[in-house]
């Protein structure tokens, strides 16, 4: 498994997020890429106050071309997949 940090904006309210990604293979599912969006504000809703906006290819991974697009909308960079 690999695990990156780097941060981008929220396409929705220009406020700045946390993005985790990177490669991972979960024995019984499809490995690849994964991509995690956390808010900086404490979510009401959420239980866990953890702000989990986005969670894509946690145990079946994602392309990455899908990994790319999502970087971009996330408007961040990756340094390394």
């Amino acid at each position: 498994m690999s695990r990156y940090h780097t941060t981008g904006i929220n396409p929705d309210t220009n406020k700045p997020v946390d993005i985790f990604y990177g490669y991972d293979q979960v024995p019984g599912f499809t490995a690849g890429y994964f991509f995690q969006v956390y808010s900086r504000e404490e979510i009401k809703p959420d239980p866990s106050g953890e702000g989990l906006l986005v969670n894509k290819g946690f145990l079946n991974g994602i392309s990455k071309k899908e990994l790319n697009k999502l970087a971009k909308h996330w408007q961040c960079k990756l340094k390394s997949v």
